[in-house]
């Protein structure tokens, strides 16, 4: 990464952390980045460190060794791949909040872009529209994913208990971490560290893919040009949906609505080809971060983009297990309770509009 950006770190306005309680600020990131960053000392904190981050699963060292207790963490990589460390490495006495900004191509003006948005990250306002989801989602049999705009109407039987649910929003506790900007709540038919192609979610019906895809690469060799060609492609969708009939959690049947479509159309179908692993619906995500702006490129970021009433994306893949995952954000996708009572999104959305 060449471009050179100052990039200001103001602890004082991660609303995520909460108050200080003594901790010391601690900033992991990669030491091609130290001289283009300055960190405000603001929120007060009683000590600002940094320490630099340069290969995989150097995190869980700087925990063991260095980085002290109280903490409040905050990890900026986009030059190295980031793990999450082992919850018992973080301790009883640490917060962690580590920018996803890996698996996609992520320049300095991007980094900007969402620290801005991590700044603007309401975690009362997450917590609340989580705390609702749970209180409804529970009371109906099933769920409803519906695109109106598109006439597409697909049954998720979610009471399933081997299903993992996630949450990676609100206000964080001491020992917790969260992808940031946060602003998720997600739900696999496993751990997402036991992939198994024989699993799936429960849906059966036609849903629409149109809206911002988010291609993420794997740990295993990949170019970033090859990344870049597959994106550009299935971007069409923004225009034109493809509609995807899925039985049992499977895409067993994709076609474009249009003709702008049609390159994300064949791009999918290439890779339904090449792995077929890419057919399963492998995530549903709840996004809940209301006040995220969008970056119209391929970026990891854009995941958390909640719209103003919660917003859903669709993910197929799962690095490292296939080469790509790709997450489908669909702001025209509202999930309803049997009886027509809105759960999640809806008409008032904010729409997201490219800026080509």
């Amino acid at each position: 990464m060449t471009e050179t950006r100052e990039i200001i770190i103001r602890p004082g306005r991660y609303r995520q952390f909460g108050p200080p309680e003594g901790a010391t600020f601690c900033l992991v990131t990669n030491s091609g980045l130290l001289n283009s960053i300055t960190i405000e000392h603001s929120g007060g904190y009683p000590e600002y460190r940094v320490f630099p981050y340069d290969e995989e699963g150097q995190i869980e060292l700087l925990l063991r060794d260095s980085i002290p207790e109280p903490a409040h963490v905050l990890v900026v990589s986009p030059n190295c791949f980031f793990r999450s460390p082992r919850q018992e490495l973080i301790g009883p006495k640490r917060k962690l909040l580590a920018m996803a900004c890996n698996s996609t191509p992520t320049p300095m003006h991007a980094v900007a872009h969402f620290l801005d948005m991590i700044e603007r990250t309401r975690p009362d306002r997450q917590q609340m529209l989580v705390d609702r989801f749970f209180d409804r989602g529970p009371k109906v049999d099933h769920m409803e994913i519906v695109d109106k705009r598109h006439g597409t109407r697909a049954v998720f039987e979610h009471l399933n208990g081997d299903y993992e649910w996630n949450i990676q929003a609100g206000f964080l506790d001491w020992g917790e971490q969260q992808i940031s900007p946060s602003g998720e709540i997600s739900v696999l038919p496993a751990d997402i560290w036991q992939f198994d192609a024989r699993l799936a979610l429960a849906i059966n019906g036609e849903v629409a893919l149109r809206g911002l895809p988010i291609l993420h690469s794997g740990e295993v060799s990949f170019l970033r040009e090859d990344q870049r060609r597959i994106f550009e492609a299935l971007r069409s969708m923004h225009v034109s949906p493809i509609i995807a009939k899925v039985s049992k959690g499977v895409i067993v049947e994709v076609r474009a609505v249009g003709p702008e479509g049609k390159p994300a159309l064949h791009m999918l179908e290439r890779m339904f080809y090449v792995d077929s692993r890419y057919r399963t619906i492998w995530e549903l995500g709840f996004a809940v971060n209301t006040t995220l702006e969008v970056i119209w490129d391929n970026m990891a970021m854009n995941e958390v983009y909640g719209g103003t009433e919660g917003c859903l994306h669709i993910g197929l893949g799962l690095t490292p297990y296939t080469q790509y995952h790709l997450d489908i954000i669909c702001p025209d996708t509202a999930i309803y309770a049997p009886d027509g009572e809105l759960l999640f999104g809806g008409d008032k959305q904010r729409q997201m509009v490219p800026a080509d």
